[in-house]
């Protein structure tokens, strides 16, 4: 007796801003005789939640889930879709999943962490902290209220060669940044970290300076921040950090919202404590209009979009079909993002066949 194999399917969600990115991931499977489910349609800025109900509608045989991190995937939908052996997120944020879980669940979860994604990141934050030490923010404002040019003496720009610069975590964007850094000629390179001694004599290593927060803070002309948004790290940044800071120096946040005490920074930009602010992530997006950051002239906002480019959004879509297809032919996607997920029993199984 002859019997067909079960064609594989997939769940493809929709999102506001990658939705583009999703529909060639969709689109790529069908052709591949995958079978596609898409979920809803969400309007920006909406976050999807699926409830229980619909669970089965989507979930109930899909292989993999291909998100983006504004769609929740919570410990009881991992439990319950037992036919998921991964999640993959089309852009390089896994916040809406809960890692933790996914490892013991065993489901694989994997992003769009590309080369392309980690420069763009690193190219924008070298361009924010140049354009913070040079007042850009000032500067723009001064033509556009038609005031008068500064005397000499009146000029409080600093140039970002001879500063010292102090990065707050040292993952994949924080080293790329490091790479650009050494050919600015900064005076000094100031990292915290919690595993200093994962890079001693490697490559990452050079040029830098591992020290503690505390000191990070009191001396750096420049503090960046690389880290993840952790029950840990919430409110890292509050107003005794903002205090300790060395008078003067500016802040950057291109990593995630929530970091930040974001009132208290205003107050701190507002006392002339601090020089200037670059904020890419915030604690609510999108950003309220009464938000104080928005009412001074020593910041530069973006919402979460500082670091968008075509070279990005052209690596995501293929990125994501290569981790699909290594989960459904049951190998590791090139992505991983809890790694750990491989030193227990996992659902990925064997290859998914057509």
């Amino acid at each position: 007796m002859t019997t067909t194999p079960r064609v594989p399917e997939i769940f493809v969600g929709d999102d506001h801003v990658l939705g583009d990115v999703l529909a060639q991931v969709a689109e790529h499977f069908e052709r591949a005789g995958v079978r596609v489910v898409r979920g809803p349609a969400e309007p920006a800025p909406a976050r999807t939640d699926y409830p229980p109900h619909q669970w089965p509608r989507y979930f109930a045989r899909a292989a993999v889930a291909v998100i983006s991190s504004r769609t929740l995937i919570g410990p009881e939908l991992m439990g319950w879709a037992e036919n998921l052996r991964g999640v993959v997120f089309a852009s390089s944020s896994t916040a809406s999943c809960d890692l933790n879980a996914a490892t013991a669940h065993g489901v694989l979860v994997a992003n769009g962490a590309t080369p392309q994604n980690m420069e763009s990141m690193a190219e924008s934050t070298v361009m924010l902290m140049s354009a913070l030490m040079l007042e850009l923010p000032a500067k723009q404002a001064q033509l556009a209220r038609s005031l008068a040019r500064p005397a000499p003496y009146e000029q409080t720009g600093r140039m970002l060669a001879g500063s010292t610069v102090g990065l707050l975590g040292y993952g994949r964007i924080a080293r790329e940044v490091v790479a650009r850094l050494r050919g600015w000629r900064v005076g000094r390179i100031l990292v915290a970290t919690r595993r200093p001694e994962h890079y001693a004599g490697t490559e990452d290593a050079a040029d830098v300076e591992f020290t503690d927060v505390d000191t990070l803070l009191g001396r750096s002309d420049v503090v960046s921040l690389h880290l993840p948004l952790t029950a840990t790290t919430r409110g890292l940044i509050g107003a005794d950090e903002l205090a300790r800071m060395k008078p003067g120096a500016v802040l950057l946040n291109t990593a995630r919202g929530g970091l930040v005490d974001e009132a208290a920074l205003a107050r701190a930009l507002t006392s002339g404590r601090l020089r200037g602010a670059a904020i890419d992530t915030f604690a609510v997006e999108p950003v309220p209009a009464d938000h104080p950051l928005r009412r001074l002239d020593n910041v530069i906002l973006t919402e979460h979009i500082v670091g968008h480019t075509r070279e990005l959004f052209d690596s995501l879509a293929p990125t994501a079909i290569r981790n699909v297809t290594a989960l459904l032919d049951g190998r590791p996607p090139q992505y991983l993002a809890n790694p750990g997920v491989l030193r227990r029993p996992s659902r990925i199984g064997q290859p998914s066949r057509a």
